[in-house]
């Protein structure tokens, strides 16, 4: 009876550490954005920097903002330039998206799709 309740006791910590990631793993950042219809932006990448909050657009982003949350029930775009320029880069962010990182600092942001030059 005692060898069943120590062979239990090994079995479930042994259980416990197979669950355990490696030491060196390390966990995608999680943005923390509030509860609102609108869209979570960052100044750095990976929801570093400073939080802004987008509910309508803006002309002018400042400072240029780099990640975002869109938690609006509909798409945003970001331009590289002020007022919504697309001679430069746009990205569009869909309902629901997280973007770790625009790959430039958006300058302006709007909803809809982005209208790219023919």
């Amino acid at each position: 009876m005692q060898k069943a309740g120590l062979f239990s006791a090994v079995a479930v910590a042994g259980l416990g550490t197979a669950v355990l990631p490696a030491a060196g793993a390390q966990a995608a950042p999680v943005p923390l954005c509030p509860r609102v219809i609108g869209v979570c932006t960052w100044t750095e990448p990976s929801f570093e920097g400073d939080l802004r909050l987008l509910f309508d657009e803006e002309a002018v982003l400042a400072p240029p903002v780099r990640s975002a949350v869109n938690q609006d029930f509909q798409t945003w775009c970001f331009y590289e330039k002020p007022f919504f320029d697309n001679q430069g880069k746009m990205r569009e962010v869909n309902q629901g998206e997280t973007v770790n990182d625009f790959g430039f600092g958006a300058h302006s942001a709007k909803r809809g799709q982005c209208e790219y030059n023919d």
